[in-house]
Protein backbone atom coordinates (compact mmCIF):
# COMPACT_ATOMS: atom_id res chain seq x y z
CA UNK A 1 0.00 0.00 0.00
CA UNK A 2 1.32 3.43 -0.94
CA UNK A 3 1.14 6.39 1.39
CA UNK A 4 2.52 9.69 0.07
CA UNK A 5 6.23 9.10 -0.61
CA UNK A 6 6.19 5.77 1.23
CA UNK A 7 5.14 2.18 0.80
CA UNK A 8 3.33 0.79 3.82
CA UNK A 9 4.79 -2.61 4.68
CA UNK A 10 2.40 -3.47 7.52
CA UNK A 11 2.38 -3.22 11.32
CA UNK A 12 4.56 -4.75 14.03
CA UNK A 13 3.23 -4.48 17.60
CA UNK A 14 0.67 -2.07 16.18
CA UNK A 15 3.37 0.27 14.81
CA UNK A 16 3.08 1.06 11.06
CA UNK A 17 6.24 0.21 9.08
CA UNK A 18 6.87 2.50 6.10
CA UNK A 19 9.45 2.18 3.33
CA UNK A 20 10.51 5.48 1.83
CA UNK A 21 11.11 5.25 -1.91
CA UNK A 22 14.81 5.97 -1.32
CA UNK A 23 14.99 2.74 0.71
CA UNK A 24 14.78 0.66 -2.46
CA UNK A 25 17.86 2.40 -3.85
CA UNK A 26 19.79 1.55 -0.69
CA UNK A 27 18.54 -2.06 -0.93
CA UNK A 28 19.94 -2.30 -4.46
CA UNK A 29 23.24 -0.67 -3.43
CA UNK A 30 23.79 -3.08 -0.51
CA UNK A 31 22.89 -6.05 -2.72
CA UNK A 32 25.45 -4.85 -5.28
CA UNK A 33 28.07 -4.26 -2.59
CA UNK A 34 27.68 -7.79 -1.23
CA UNK A 35 27.15 -9.64 -4.49
CA UNK A 36 29.73 -7.91 -6.64
CA UNK A 37 32.35 -6.74 -4.14
CA UNK A 38 32.37 -8.22 -0.62
CA UNK A 39 31.67 -11.91 -1.21
CA UNK A 40 33.79 -12.30 -4.41
CA UNK A 41 36.72 -10.56 -2.67
CA UNK A 42 36.56 -12.65 0.51
CA UNK A 43 35.91 -16.13 -0.88
CA UNK A 44 38.44 -18.22 -2.85
CA UNK A 45 37.98 -19.66 -5.35
CA UNK A 46 35.68 -16.91 -6.48
CA UNK A 47 32.05 -18.05 -6.04
CA UNK A 48 29.53 -18.49 -8.81
CA UNK A 49 28.18 -15.00 -9.64
CA UNK A 50 24.54 -16.14 -9.48
CA UNK A 51 25.04 -17.62 -5.99
CA UNK A 52 27.02 -14.58 -4.87
CA UNK A 53 24.29 -12.16 -6.02
CA UNK A 54 21.54 -14.32 -4.50
CA UNK A 55 23.28 -14.33 -1.13
CA UNK A 56 23.94 -10.63 -1.55
CA UNK A 57 20.20 -9.99 -1.93
CA UNK A 58 19.44 -12.15 1.12
CA UNK A 59 22.15 -10.34 3.09
CA UNK A 60 20.72 -6.93 2.12
CA UNK A 61 17.25 -7.94 3.34
CA UNK A 62 18.70 -9.30 6.60
CA UNK A 63 20.77 -6.14 7.07
CA UNK A 64 17.76 -3.85 6.74
CA UNK A 65 15.75 -6.17 8.96
CA UNK A 66 18.46 -5.56 11.55
CA UNK A 67 17.97 -1.81 11.12
CA UNK A 68 14.24 -2.31 11.56
CA UNK A 69 14.87 -4.20 14.82
CA UNK A 70 17.08 -1.30 15.98
CA UNK A 71 14.21 1.13 15.39
CA UNK A 72 11.65 -1.26 16.87
CA UNK A 73 13.66 -1.28 20.08
CA UNK A 74 13.31 2.52 20.27
CA UNK A 75 9.61 2.43 19.46
CA UNK A 76 8.68 -0.41 21.80
CA UNK A 77 10.54 1.26 24.67
CA UNK A 78 8.70 4.52 23.94
CA UNK A 79 5.36 2.71 23.85
CA UNK A 80 6.11 1.03 27.19
CA UNK A 81 6.55 4.52 28.65
CA UNK A 82 3.18 5.54 27.22
CA UNK A 83 4.56 7.74 24.41
CA UNK A 84 2.82 7.90 21.03
CA UNK A 85 4.73 6.30 18.13
CA UNK A 86 3.35 7.29 14.72
CA UNK A 87 5.45 4.91 12.59
CA UNK A 88 8.87 3.58 11.71
CA UNK A 89 10.30 4.65 8.34
CA UNK A 90 13.24 3.02 6.57
CA UNK A 91 15.02 5.25 4.06
CA UNK A 92 18.33 5.52 2.23
CA UNK A 93 20.36 6.42 5.34
CA UNK A 94 18.80 3.84 7.65
CA UNK A 95 15.66 4.23 9.71
CA UNK A 96 13.81 6.55 12.04
CA UNK A 97 11.17 6.04 14.72
CA UNK A 98 8.58 8.79 14.58
CA UNK A 99 7.97 9.28 18.31
CA UNK A 100 5.50 12.15 18.56
CA UNK A 101 6.12 13.04 22.19
CA UNK A 102 9.17 14.08 24.14
CA UNK A 103 10.36 11.83 26.96
CA UNK A 104 9.00 12.86 30.34
CA UNK A 105 12.22 12.27 32.29
CA UNK A 106 15.98 11.87 31.72
CA UNK A 107 15.73 8.15 32.51
CA UNK A 108 13.05 7.63 29.88
CA UNK A 109 15.18 9.47 27.33
CA UNK A 110 18.25 7.40 28.23
CA UNK A 111 16.46 4.05 27.95
CA UNK A 112 14.63 4.87 24.70
CA UNK A 113 17.85 6.11 23.07
CA UNK A 114 20.19 3.42 24.38
CA UNK A 115 18.14 0.32 23.49
CA UNK A 116 18.64 0.94 19.75
CA UNK A 117 22.46 0.71 19.70
CA UNK A 118 22.27 -2.05 22.31
CA UNK A 119 20.03 -4.07 19.97
CA UNK A 120 22.44 -3.55 17.06
CA UNK A 121 25.42 -4.60 19.22
CA UNK A 122 23.61 -7.77 20.36
CA UNK A 123 22.65 -8.63 16.78
CA UNK A 124 26.23 -8.04 15.69
CA UNK A 125 27.50 -10.46 18.32
CA UNK A 126 24.91 -13.07 17.34
CA UNK A 127 25.83 -12.85 13.66
CA UNK A 128 29.54 -13.27 14.45
CA UNK A 129 28.80 -16.20 16.78
CA UNK A 130 26.68 -17.81 14.04
CA UNK A 131 29.52 -17.36 11.53
CA UNK A 132 31.93 -19.19 13.82
CA UNK A 133 29.41 -22.00 14.36
CA UNK A 134 28.42 -22.71 10.76
CA UNK A 135 31.86 -22.79 9.16
CA UNK A 136 35.31 -21.35 8.78
CA UNK A 137 36.81 -18.50 6.81
CA UNK A 138 36.70 -18.31 3.03
CA UNK A 139 33.14 -19.70 2.84
CA UNK A 140 30.15 -17.77 1.53
CA UNK A 141 27.65 -18.04 4.38
CA UNK A 142 30.17 -17.46 7.22
CA UNK A 143 31.65 -14.47 5.38
CA UNK A 144 28.18 -13.01 4.88
CA UNK A 145 27.38 -13.51 8.57
CA UNK A 146 30.69 -11.90 9.57
CA UNK A 147 29.88 -8.89 7.36
CA UNK A 148 26.42 -8.59 8.92
CA UNK A 149 27.95 -8.84 12.40
CA UNK A 150 30.55 -6.18 11.68
CA UNK A 151 27.91 -3.95 10.04
CA UNK A 152 25.63 -4.06 13.08
CA UNK A 153 28.48 -3.35 15.48
CA UNK A 154 29.58 -0.38 13.35
CA UNK A 155 25.99 0.92 13.40
CA UNK A 156 25.93 0.59 17.20
CA UNK A 157 29.25 2.45 17.57
CA UNK A 158 28.34 5.18 15.08
CA UNK A 159 24.95 5.77 16.69
CA UNK A 160 26.56 6.15 20.10
CA UNK A 161 28.60 9.18 19.01
CA UNK A 162 27.52 11.93 21.44
CA UNK A 163 26.01 14.25 18.85
CA UNK A 164 22.28 14.96 18.50
CA UNK A 165 20.19 13.61 16.74
CA UNK A 166 22.18 10.34 16.89
CA UNK A 167 21.21 7.95 19.67
CA UNK A 168 24.43 8.81 21.47
CA UNK A 169 23.44 12.46 21.30
CA UNK A 170 20.13 11.61 22.93
CA UNK A 171 21.94 9.64 25.62
CA UNK A 172 24.23 12.65 26.09
CA UNK A 173 21.18 14.91 26.34
CA UNK A 174 19.60 12.64 28.95
CA UNK A 175 22.74 12.87 31.08
CA UNK A 176 22.89 16.67 30.75
CA UNK A 177 19.17 16.86 31.49
CA UNK A 178 19.62 14.78 34.62
CA UNK A 179 22.46 17.05 35.79
CA UNK A 180 20.97 20.44 34.88
CA UNK A 181 17.27 19.69 35.20
CA UNK A 182 16.71 21.74 32.02
CA UNK A 183 15.64 19.74 28.96
CA UNK A 184 15.73 22.61 26.46
CA UNK A 185 19.23 23.74 27.45
CA UNK A 186 20.48 20.14 27.37
CA UNK A 187 18.96 19.64 23.91
CA UNK A 188 20.68 22.77 22.60
CA UNK A 189 24.08 21.67 23.92
CA UNK A 190 23.69 18.14 22.51
CA UNK A 191 22.59 19.57 19.15
CA UNK A 192 25.61 21.90 19.04
CA UNK A 193 27.88 18.90 19.62
CA UNK A 194 25.97 17.13 16.84
CA UNK A 195 26.67 20.03 14.49
CA UNK A 196 30.36 19.73 15.35
CA UNK A 197 30.47 16.00 14.61
CA UNK A 198 28.58 16.55 11.36
CA UNK A 199 31.04 19.27 10.29
CA UNK A 200 33.95 16.92 11.01
CA UNK A 201 32.30 14.22 8.89
CA UNK A 202 31.87 16.61 5.97
CA UNK A 203 35.48 17.75 6.33
CA UNK A 204 36.74 14.17 6.41
CA UNK A 205 34.65 13.38 3.35
CA UNK A 206 36.14 16.29 1.42
CA UNK A 207 39.67 15.23 2.40
CA UNK A 208 38.89 11.66 1.34
CA UNK A 209 37.94 12.82 -2.15
CA UNK A 210 41.38 14.25 -2.95
CA UNK A 211 44.82 12.73 -3.26
CA UNK A 212 47.10 13.65 -0.35
CA UNK A 213 50.76 12.71 -0.33
CA UNK A 214 50.29 10.32 -3.22
CA UNK A 215 47.52 8.42 -1.37
CA UNK A 216 44.47 8.15 -3.62
CA UNK A 217 41.14 9.42 -2.36
CA UNK A 218 38.42 6.99 -1.36
CA UNK A 219 35.82 8.26 -3.85
CA UNK A 220 32.41 6.84 -2.95
CA UNK A 221 33.26 6.60 0.75
CA UNK A 222 34.11 10.30 0.82
CA UNK A 223 30.84 11.18 -0.88
CA UNK A 224 28.90 9.16 1.69
CA UNK A 225 30.69 10.94 4.57
CA UNK A 226 29.70 14.30 3.07
CA UNK A 227 26.14 13.17 2.42
CA UNK A 228 25.60 11.78 5.93
CA UNK A 229 27.41 14.75 7.51
CA UNK A 230 25.18 17.28 5.73
CA UNK A 231 22.08 15.30 6.73
CA UNK A 232 23.12 15.19 10.40
CA UNK A 233 24.11 18.87 10.42
CA UNK A 234 20.73 19.90 9.04
CA UNK A 235 18.94 17.68 11.56
CA UNK A 236 20.95 19.12 14.46
CA UNK A 237 20.33 22.68 13.21
CA UNK A 238 16.61 21.98 12.98
CA UNK A 239 16.72 20.72 16.56
CA UNK A 240 18.32 24.00 17.74
CA UNK A 241 15.58 25.96 15.99
CA UNK A 242 12.94 23.70 17.51
CA UNK A 243 14.30 24.37 21.00
CA UNK A 244 14.22 28.11 20.36
CA UNK A 245 10.60 27.80 19.19
CA UNK A 246 9.67 25.77 22.29
CA UNK A 247 11.16 28.48 24.51
CA UNK A 248 9.01 31.11 22.79
CA UNK A 249 5.88 28.96 23.07
CA UNK A 250 6.58 28.18 26.73
CA UNK A 251 6.37 31.92 27.41
CA UNK A 252 2.90 32.47 25.96
CA UNK A 253 -0.51 31.06 26.82
CA UNK A 254 -3.22 29.81 24.50
CA UNK A 255 -5.51 32.75 25.33
CA UNK A 256 -2.95 35.11 23.74
CA UNK A 257 -3.03 33.62 20.24
CA UNK A 258 -6.15 31.45 19.87
CA UNK A 259 -8.54 32.21 17.02
CA UNK A 260 -11.93 33.59 18.01
CA UNK A 261 -13.30 33.43 14.44
CA UNK A 262 -15.81 30.63 15.08
CA UNK A 263 -18.08 29.44 12.26
CA UNK A 264 -21.09 27.44 13.38
CA UNK A 265 -23.07 25.06 11.16
CA UNK A 266 -25.88 22.62 11.90
CA UNK A 267 -24.97 18.92 11.85
CA UNK A 268 -27.83 18.24 9.42
CA UNK A 269 -26.59 20.83 6.92
CA UNK A 270 -25.41 19.41 3.61
CA UNK A 271 -21.72 19.78 2.89
CA UNK A 272 -22.51 21.23 -0.55
CA UNK A 273 -24.62 23.94 1.10
CA UNK A 274 -21.98 24.77 3.68
CA UNK A 275 -19.25 25.10 1.04
CA UNK A 276 -20.93 25.23 -2.38
CA UNK A 277 -17.73 26.11 -4.25
CA UNK A 278 -15.42 23.22 -3.47
CA UNK A 279 -12.48 24.70 -5.37
CA UNK A 280 -12.55 27.82 -3.17
CA UNK A 281 -12.42 26.05 0.20
CA UNK A 282 -9.70 27.28 2.54
CA UNK A 283 -8.18 24.19 4.24
CA UNK A 284 -7.64 26.27 7.40
CA UNK A 285 -11.32 27.15 7.84
CA UNK A 286 -12.90 25.62 10.95
CA UNK A 287 -16.56 24.74 11.42
CA UNK A 288 -18.18 24.10 14.79
CA UNK A 289 -20.87 21.52 14.12
CA UNK A 290 -23.91 21.91 16.39
CA UNK A 291 -27.15 20.06 17.01
CA UNK A 292 -29.92 22.17 18.58
CA UNK A 293 -27.32 24.59 19.94
CA UNK A 294 -24.99 21.94 21.38
CA UNK A 295 -21.54 21.50 19.85
CA UNK A 296 -21.31 17.89 18.62
CA UNK A 297 -18.20 18.02 16.49
CA UNK A 298 -15.60 19.90 14.52
CA UNK A 299 -14.87 20.02 10.80
CA UNK A 300 -12.20 21.80 8.79
CA UNK A 301 -11.83 22.93 5.23
CA UNK A 302 -9.12 20.29 4.87
CA UNK A 303 -11.53 17.52 5.91
CA UNK A 304 -14.12 18.75 3.40
CA UNK A 305 -11.55 18.59 0.62
CA UNK A 306 -10.94 14.92 1.43
CA UNK A 307 -14.56 14.04 0.61
CA UNK A 308 -14.84 12.57 -2.90
CA UNK A 309 -16.88 14.49 -5.45
CA UNK A 310 -19.87 12.10 -5.47
CA UNK A 311 -20.21 11.95 -1.67
CA UNK A 312 -19.74 15.72 -1.49
CA UNK A 313 -23.20 16.11 -3.01
CA UNK A 314 -24.99 13.94 -0.42
CA UNK A 315 -22.97 14.06 2.82
CA UNK A 316 -23.99 16.16 5.81
CA UNK A 317 -21.64 17.92 8.18
CA UNK A 318 -22.33 15.20 10.76
CA UNK A 319 -20.92 12.67 8.27
CA UNK A 320 -17.58 14.48 7.88
CA UNK A 321 -17.04 16.03 11.30
CA UNK A 322 -14.70 14.87 14.06
CA UNK A 323 -17.07 13.92 16.93
CA UNK A 324 -16.76 16.09 20.02
CA UNK A 325 -16.18 12.96 22.11
CA UNK A 326 -12.91 12.44 20.22
CA UNK A 327 -11.63 15.95 20.94
CA UNK A 328 -10.20 16.92 24.31
CA UNK A 329 -10.40 20.70 24.84
CA UNK A 330 -7.46 22.74 26.03
CA UNK A 331 -7.73 25.48 28.70
CA UNK A 332 -6.81 29.08 27.76
CA UNK A 333 -4.14 29.07 30.49
CA UNK A 334 -2.17 26.24 28.81
CA UNK A 335 1.18 27.23 27.30
CA UNK A 336 1.82 27.34 23.59
CA UNK A 337 4.25 24.46 24.01
CA UNK A 338 1.51 22.29 25.55
CA UNK A 339 -0.81 23.17 22.65
CA UNK A 340 1.84 22.25 20.07
CA UNK A 341 2.49 18.89 21.74
CA UNK A 342 -1.24 18.16 21.82
CA UNK A 343 -1.63 19.03 18.14
CA UNK A 344 1.34 16.88 17.15
CA UNK A 345 0.09 13.83 19.02
CA UNK A 346 -3.63 14.12 18.39
CA UNK A 347 -5.62 13.22 15.28
CA UNK A 348 -7.36 16.60 15.02
CA UNK A 349 -5.83 19.69 13.38
CA UNK A 350 -7.62 22.02 15.81
CA UNK A 351 -8.28 22.13 19.54
CA UNK A 352 -11.27 23.89 21.12
CA UNK A 353 -10.29 26.31 23.88
CA UNK A 354 -12.73 25.85 26.75
CA UNK A 355 -12.99 27.46 30.20
CA UNK A 356 -15.71 26.60 32.73
CA UNK A 357 -17.65 24.81 30.00
CA UNK A 358 -17.63 27.87 27.71
CA UNK A 359 -16.05 27.74 24.26
CA UNK A 360 -13.67 30.69 23.86
CA UNK A 361 -11.90 29.90 20.60
CA UNK A 362 -9.89 27.43 18.57
CA UNK A 363 -6.19 26.79 18.20
CA UNK A 364 -4.35 25.00 15.40
CA UNK A 365 -0.91 24.93 13.83
CA UNK A 366 -1.62 28.19 12.01
CA UNK A 367 -2.06 29.99 15.33
CA UNK A 368 1.05 28.32 16.77
CA UNK A 369 3.14 29.43 13.78
CA UNK A 370 1.77 32.97 14.12
CA UNK A 371 2.72 32.99 17.80
CA UNK A 372 6.32 32.29 16.83
CA UNK A 373 6.52 35.52 14.86
CA UNK A 374 7.93 38.61 16.63
CA UNK A 375 4.44 40.13 16.86
CA UNK A 376 2.61 36.82 16.69
CA UNK A 377 -0.03 37.46 19.34
CA UNK A 378 -1.10 40.69 17.67
CA UNK A 379 -1.13 39.13 14.21
CA UNK A 380 -3.79 36.51 15.01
Amino acid sequence: MRSGGNVRLGKIFGIPILLDYSFFLSLVLVTFLLGAEVLPDRVRPEPDPVLSWALGAVGAVVFFTSLLMHELAHSVAARLYGLHVANITLFILGGVSQIKEESHSPMQEFVIAFVGPLTSAILGGLFIAAALLVGGANELVPELLLWLGAGNIIIAIFNMLPGFPLDGGRVFRSLLWGITGNRNRSTRWAARVGQGFAALMVGWGVISLVDIGGIPGTGFGGIMFIFVGVFLYNAATQTVRSVEAQQILAGVVVRDFMSTDLRTVEASAAVRWTAPFRDNIDPRTAYLVTDSGTVVGLATGASLLLVDAERYQTATMRDVMIPAANITPIPPSATGQEALERLQVGDTPLLPVVENGKLLGLIGLDQVVAALQPDGAAAV
